[in-house]
Order: structure tokens, then C-alpha cells, then sequence
């Protein structure tokens, strides 16, 4: 019997770091430099996050010009919506991501316009 439990303690020990991955608290603020892969060819945009608890907060910086952003941090999932000006219309970006360690990788829903993928670096 204690060989069975030795077995199903070592089983279940090897789980947790697979499981702590999800679960750590990961702090995205800073400077991070963004790829975002569109249609016309990769775009860069810089991204100010700023993150206290699970909120996210903070502004994306293109060519397009500067768009605030909200949304939530939670373990390695990192979602944010912000809005940006089109010639004086207003559309919608869903921003889903994971991150790992000083990496981001994810997609972007464009109102109306189809999904794109990004990737991001925290600037160091």
C-alpha cells in the first residue's frame, strides 16, 4: 500500500508546476514593443500597460496615434479592449493574449473586420 501512495504522491507532485503556471500572478506593467501581423504587413504599436490586481489599464502608440486601453489580467490570460478613432468613427479591438515570462502571444478582434495575431516584448 505505501508503494501505491509513494506512486500517487509523486504522480500528483509532478502536476503542480503545470498547475502553478496557470495560476501565477503574472504583472504585465511597463513598456512592451507589439507585432501585429495585418493585412497591409506587420504594424508595430507600442503598449503601456499598467496592471494593479487583475485590472489593466494603459494606452496602445501607433501610427494611428494613441487609444486608451481596459481590460483584465488573470493568471497567464491577459484581455483588453480599446477603442480607436477611424476618421471619426469608433471601432472596437478585442486584445487576447497569454503570457509567458517577458512574451505575449495572441489575437486581436477588429470590429466587423476579422481576427489578426500579434506578439509583444516588454521592453527592457
Amino acid at each position: 500500500m505505501k508503494t501505491l501512495t509513494a506512486i500517487l504522491v509523486a504522480a500528483a507532485i509532478a502536476l503542480v508546476p503545470v498547475a502553478a503556471q496557470d495560476a501565477k500572478k503574472i504583472d504585465i506593467t511597463g513598456t512592451w514593443e507589439m507585432t501585429v501581423e495585418s493585412p497591409q504587413g506587420p504594424m508595430l504599436i507600442t503598449a503601456n500597460y499598467k496592471q494593479e490586481g487583475e485590472t489593466l489599464t494603459g494606452t496602445h502608440v501607433s501610427e494611428m496615434g494613441e487609444s486608451p486601453l481596459k481590460g483584465t489580467v488573470k493568471g497567464v490570460d491577459v484581455e483588453y479592449t480599446l477603442t480607436i478613432d477611424m476618421g471619426g468613427q469608433q471601432m472596437s479591438i478585442v486584445h487576447k493574449a497569454r503570457v509567458d515570462g517577458d512574451t505575449m502571444k495572441g489575437s486581436a478582434d477588429i470590429e466587423g473586420m476579422g481576427t489578426i495575431a500579434f506578439t509583444a516584448k516588454r521592453k527592457q
